[in-house]
C-alpha cells in the first residue's frame, strides 16, 4: 500500500500547527494582542488543513503533486526533527542561563522562562499526582487537594496555577498580571496549609485521573508524567499494531515530529492520559468492540475532554454496528464511570460533584487559542463567559448532526468534530486540539484500503514517485 497524498499533507499539518503553538504561547507569554490574533488566524488555518486532509477527495486533487508533497514531507521531518532536539537541549542546558542574564531583554527573558516552564509541573498535575498519593494513603483525594503544597513539592512555577476571578482577582481582566500572581504566591507560601480563594484548589477529574496512575506510583513511579509517558508509549503501540505495516514508519515519523505531543507530556499535560485511551477507543471501534467500550469508559472517567467524543462514538457505533451493539457499549461504559466515582460519590456527594463540574463553573479568567482571543486580545470587551457557552453549546449541536448524517461515509472527522465546540469556549486551551488530529490520522492509516502496491519504506523513502493513488472513501 502505497502512503497518499492526504497522509502525507499531515507532515505539513504538523509544521503548521508548530507554527501556530509558537505564535500563541509567545502571544500570552509577552501578553502582545497583535500575536494573539495571528495565532488565531493560524489556528483556522490548521482547522482547514485538517479537514482537507480527511476529505478521500483530496487525493484526486493532490495525485499529480504527489512527487513535491513527499519531498516537502522529507524536508519538514528533518527539520523539525532536528529543531526538537535543539529545543531539548536549550530547555535543559541554555534557557536556563540566558534567563539569569541582565543583560538579555526583559520580553525575550519572559519567553524564554514561558518555554523554559513548559516542561515544569502545572497545576493540573500537581494536584493529580497529589490525588494519586492521598488515595494511596487512604485518604478522599477530593477533600484533600491543595494546589500550594503541590506545587511547592513538585516544583511548580507560581505561574502555572488556574487563578479564579474573586478576592484580589475579581477586577482584574482579562488576566491578572504577573506580578499580581507572584505577589499572591509569596504570600501563600508562608502559610500553605491555607490556599487563597483566588486559586483553583480542586481535583477538577473524574476518579480514573488518579486511578489509572495509582498502580504506577504504588510500583515506585515518582513522577506522574512518566506514567501519562507510559500509557502514551502503550497507545501509540497499539496504534502501529493495527495499522499496516507499509505504513508503520510513516505514522512513527508523524509522531516524532509532532512536538506539541512531546512536550504537553514533559508538562505533565494531563490531557495526554485521555488522548491515549481516546486513540486505543477508536482504533479498536472495528476490530474489539469490548476492548474499544472499556477504553471509552476509562477516557470518560478520567477527563471532561472525552465527553465531547461521546456522542460521535455512539453515532458511528450505531450507524455501523446497530443499536443492539450500542446499548451494550452505553452500559459497559456507564459502568464503568460509575463503578470508578461511586466511592467518592458516597464519601461526599456534594465535594464530588462541585469537583468535577469546576472547569465549567467555577470563575475561570478566559485563555486560549479560539474564539476567546478575541476577549483575551482587546478586541471586544465581554466579561461573561455566557456568550461563548451559547456558540459553544450552537457548534455541538450542530457537528453532531452533521456526523449523524454523514458520519458513516466519513468516520474519521469524528475526533476533529468533536474538538471544534471548545474552539468557541471560554476556555479553548491549545492542549485540546492536537490529539485528535492524530487520531484521525491513525484511524485513516489503519482503515484505508488501497490496490497500490507499495514502493515505501520507510522515512527515507519519501521522495519517491507515486503509483497509480486511488481515490478511498472511509
Amino acid at each position: 500500500m502505497e502512503p497518499t497524498p492526504r497522509i502525507i499533507l499531515f507532515y505539513y499539518a504538523v509544521m503548521t500547527l508548530l507554527i501556530t503553538s509558537g505564535i500563541s504561547a509567545a502571544g500570552f507569554v509577552l501578553n502582545n494582542s497583535l500575536v494573539l490574533l495571528v495565532g488565531f488566524i493560524f489556528w483556522i488555518i490548521w482547522f482547514i488543513l485538517i479537514f482537507v486532509i480527511l476529505m478521500p477527495q483530496t487525493e484526486q486533487f493532490l495525485s499529480e503533486r504527489f512527487r513535491q508533497l513527499k519531498r516537502g514531507a522529507l524536508i519538514i521531518f528533518i527539520f523539525v526533527f532536528v529543531l526538537g532536539l535543539f529545543e531539548g537541549i536549550s530547555a535543559a542546558v541554555f534557557f536556563p542561563r540566558l534567563i539569569q542574564d541582565n543583560k538579555i531583554p526583559g520580553d525575550f527573558r519572559s519567553l524564554l522562562t514561558g518555554l523554559k516552564e513548559v516542561y515544569q509541573y502545572n497545576d493540573a498535575t500537581a494536584l493529580s499526582q497529589q490525588a494519586v498519593e492521598n488515595l494511596l494513603k487512604g485518604e478522599n483525594p477530593y477533600a484533600h487537594a491543595n494546589i500550594i503544597e503541590g506545587l511547592l513539592k513538585y516544583h511548580g512555577e507560581y505561574n502555572r496555577v488556574t487563578p479564579l476571578r474573586v478576592g484580589a482577582f475579581s477586577n482584574d481582566f482579562p488576566y491578572p498580571t504577573d506580578t499580581a500572581l507572584k505577589q499572591l504566591w509569596d504570600k501563600a507560601i508562608q502559610t500553605p496549609s491555607q490556599v487563597p480563594p483566588e486559586l483553583e484548589n480542586r481535583v477538577c477529574y473524574p476518579a480514573g485521573s488518579f486511578l489509572l496512575p495509582a498502580p504506577f506510583i504504588w510500583l515506585g513511579i515518582t513522577d506522574i508524567r512518566i506514567v501519562y509517558a507510559i500509557f502514551v508509549l502503550l497507545g501509540l503501540a497499539y496504534a502501529l499494531w493495527v495499522i499496516p505495516k507499509q505504513k508503520r514508519l510513516l505514522f512513527i515519523g508523524v509522531i516524532l515530529i509532532s512536538l506539541d505531543l512531546w512536550n504537553s507530556i514533559a508538562g505533565g499535560e494531563t490531557g495526554s492520559l485521555c488522548f491515549a485511551l481516546l486513540l486505543v477507543t477508536w482504533l479498536a471501534l472495528n476490530r474489539n468492540l469490548w476492548l474499544s467500550a472499556i477504553f471509552m469508559g476509562l477516557a470518560v472517567t478520567t477527563k471532561q475532554t472525552a465527553w465531547f467524543f461521546l456522542p460521535f462514538y455512539l453515532i458511528l457505533l450505531f450507524r455501523t454496528q446497530g443499536v443492539k451493539k450500542l446499548f451494550i457499549v452505553l452500559f459497559i461504559i456507564g459502568g464503568l464511570f460509575f463503578f470508578t466515582n461511586l466511592p467518592f460519590i458516597v464519601a461526599n456527594p456534594d465535594l464530588w460533584l462541585a469537583s468535577i463540574t469546576s472547569p465549567m463553573t467555577d470563575p475561570m479568567f478566559p485563555v486560549g487559542g479560539g474564539l476567546t482571543i478575541f476577549v483575551t486580545g482587546g478586541v471586544i470587551n465581554i466579561q461573561s463567559p455566557l456568550p461563548f457557552s451559547i456558540l459553544e453549546g450552537i457548534a455541538f449541536i450542530g457537528t453532531i448532526f452533521w456526523y449523524f448524517r454523514y458520519g458513516k461515509r466519513y468516520p474519521q472527522t469524528g475526533p476533529i468534530l468533536a474538538i471544534i465546540p471548545l474552539f468557541f469556549a471560554w476556555r479553548s486551551l491549545w492542549s485540546y486540539f492536537f490529539y485528535a488530529a492524530i487520531i484521525s490520522l491513525a484511524y485513516i492509516m489503519a482503515n484505508e484500503n488501497t490496490t497500490q502496491k507499495t514502493l515505501y519504506s520507510g522515512i527515507n523513502n519519501l521522495s519517491s514517485s507515486p503509483q497509480n493513488v486511488k481515490i478511498v472513501h472511509e
